[in-house]
């Protein structure tokens, strides 16, 4: 079995060497976000095209920008609230063109700070990477390596030198941890499935 370093931030590594200009991190960066981001821009798009090219932008976004990084904050929350940005934009970009079909979905939209209040994608990002980080240690590093890494549950057994089985339970514990603190906390767990839904398996 493999030693392992506890996690003390998720991706303050990459950021803080992609903010050095750093391709590899950010190659790692997007190779870790980009279909998750792609998952959620669908959600809401429902175009693949779409979707593929907000994902395309927010990176172009944060390549271009990296020197504002700030490799202590949440990355996860950052890049996911510029996403949720350009997604909405969009949205009201269409629906103008569309001559504003629905002008009461049109008006709430475009009313920014009612928008936020009904879901601050920031705050809720932030919030989960707060709960993760306080998982005891390996289930802390079994969650981010299937939910944020993409790893099959074969291949974190043979990491960890432990059965399929017993990675599917610290799965199951931490996923229903993070739904008892988002509900505590009245962020709702539609928000919740959009980001950790079993389509990432």
């Amino acid at each position: 079995m493999k030693d392992h370093k506890p996690v003390i931030s998720i991706d303050y590594n990459a950021v803080k060497s992609l903010k050095s200009g750093d391709v590899k991190s950010f190659d790692h960066l997007f190779r870790k976000y980009s279909q998750r981001l792609y998952k959620f821009s669908m959600s809401y798009l429902k175009s693949e095209e779409e979707a593929r090219e907000i994902v395309q932008d927010v990176f172009l976004y944060i390549w271009e920008s990296r020197e504002n990084l700030k490799p202590e904050c949440s990355f996860n929350a950052y890049l996911f609230t510029i996403a949720y940005s350009r997604v909405k934009k969009f949205f009201l970009r269409k629906l103008r063109d569309n001559h504003a079909r629905d002008e009461l979905i049109y008006s709430l939209l475009k009313q920014e700070n009612n928008l936020d209040r009904v879901v601050d994608f920031r705050s809720l990002l932030e919030k989960v990477e707060q709960i993760i980080l306080q998982f005891p240690e390996r289930r802390q590093q079994i969650f981010l390596k299937r939910k944020y890494e993409g790893w099959p549950v074969k291949q974190i057994a043979e990491e960890f030198g432990i059965s399929p089985n017993t990675v599917e339970n610290h799965l199951t514990a931490a996923m229903k941890n993070l739904r008892e603190e988002l509900r505590r906390n009245n962020i709702s767990e539609l928000l919740f499935w959009m980001f950790f839904s079993p389509a990432d398996q």
